[in-house]
C-alpha cells in the first residue's frame, strides 16, 4: 500500500519512524515546508516543499501538518482519489472540519482522525473490561509542559481534546456541557481548564488538563455500579477495585500491538482495505470549541 506524509514535524516524525518500520505500507514521498526536516529524510523517498507538485498513484495519506494547514491539504488528497488520516485536531473551526468531511462523502474517501488515545492498549483493556458494565462517572487528568508548537490553540483544543474523544467512547455522543472555566495564557488561550460534561443518562464526567508542570501526567478513572478503575495512559496501569469488598487487582494490559501509533496505523490500512468508507463525528471539536469560548468569555467578565 502506498502512503504520502505530510509535515515532519513532532507528530510526522513518529509516523515517518512507523511507516519505515513497516513491510506493509510503501512510504512514497514526504512533504514539508522545511528544507532541513526533508534532508533527514531516506534517499530512497521523494520530497516535496508543495503538496501539489506530488504526482504519481497513491492509496493514503497522513496529514501532520499545522492544523491551520489541514484543510486545504486533506481536501486536496481526497478530491485526487486518496484516504486520508489526519492528526487531530482535524481543525480548529466546525467549518473546515466539516469542508473536510464532505469532500470524503463525495469521493467516497475514508476521513480518519488520528485520536491516538483511542489506540492506547490501556484503553482499550478498559473498555473490554467494562462490556458488561453501566458507567456511572468518568474523571480525566492530563498534564504535560506547555508544547512549543502551540501558538493559538489552548490546553482544551491541543491536550483534552483526547479526553472529550475517549469519554464519547464511553458515554455516547448524546453530551452537554455543564461547565467549563480555566485560566488564560499570554495568547488569550487556556493554559489550564476544567470541563463538566453529562450525558442524557445524567452521566458526569469531569475532564482537568494543563500546561503547568513539567512532568507529564494523563490518568482516567472510571466508575460503574461495581467496580472503580484507575488507568494511567503513560504508565500503561490499569488498577480495579471492587466497590463492595474493596478489593484492588492490577489487570494485565493488553498489547497486541507496538504502540498506539501503529495500531492507528493498522487501523485506518484496515478501513481502507475493507472497504469501511466512513466519517468521523466532529462531536468531540464541538464541545472543544464551545468550552473554550466559555473559559474565555468567563475570564473577560473578571
Amino acid at each position: 500500500m502506498k502512503f504520502i506524509l505530510a509535515g515532519i514535524g513532532k507528530m510526522g516524525k513518529l509516523h515517518y519512524e512507523h511507516l519505515l518500520k513497516r513491510k506493509d505500507i510503501e512510504l512514497m514521498a514526504v512533504i514539508d515546508l522545511d528544507e532541513k526536516s526533508l534532508s533527514s529524510i531516506d534517499s530512497k523517498i521523494k520530497k516535496y516543499k508543495n503538496f501539489k507538485e506530488i504526482d504519481g498513484s497513491f492509496d493514503a495519506a497522513i496529514v501532520a501538518t499545522p492544523t491551520k494547514n489541514h484543510e486545504e491539504i486533506t481536501n486536496y488528497f481526497l478530491e485526487k482519489n486518496i484516504n486520508v488520516l489526519v492528526e487531530k485536531p482535524i481543525s480548529d473551526n466546525i467549518e473546515s472540519a466539516t469542508s473536510m468531511v464532505k469532500t470524503a462523502k463525495k469521493m467516497n474517501k475514508i476521513l480518519m482522525i488520528g485520536y491516538i488515545e483511542r489506540h492506547n492498549p490501556m484503553i482499550k483493556t478498559l473498555m473490554n473490561e467494562i462490556t458488561n458494565e453501566k458507567v456511572e462517572s468518568i474523571y480525566t487528568s492530563r498534564w504535560a509542559p506547555r508544547p512549543e508548537r502551540i501558538m493559538y490553540e489552548g490546553v482544551v483544543l491541543d491536550s483534552m481534546i483526547h479526553d472529550i474523544d475517549i469519554v464519547l467512547q464511553f458515554i455516547g455522543e448524546k453530551i452537554s456541557i455543564e461547565d467549563a472555566y480555566g485560566n488564560l495564557g499570554d495568547d488569550k488561550y487556556p493554559d489550564n481548564a476544567k470541563v463538566v460534561l453529562k450525558n442524557d443518562k445524567n452521566v458526569y464526567a469531569h475532564l482537568f488538563a494543563g500546561w503547568e508542570t513539567n512532568h507529564r501526567h494523563r490518568t482516567l478513572m472510571l466508575s460503574t455500579k461495581e467496580n472503580i478503575y484507575m488507568g494511567d495512559y503513560i504508565k500503561q496501569t490499569l488498577i480495579k477495585v471492587d466497590k463492595k469488598e474493596n478489593k484492588k487487582t492490577e489487570i494485565k494490559i493488553i498489547k497486541n500491538e507496538t504502540d498506539a501509533i501503529d495500531a492507528e496505523i493498522t487501523k485506518f490500512k484496515e478501513n481502507i482495505i475493507q472497504k469501511n468508507f466512513y466519517q468521523e463525528s466532529l462531536k468531540s471539536l464541538e464541545i472543544v470549541l464551545k468550552s473554550t469560548e466559555k473559559i474565555i468569555k468567563k475570564n473577560e467578565i473578571q
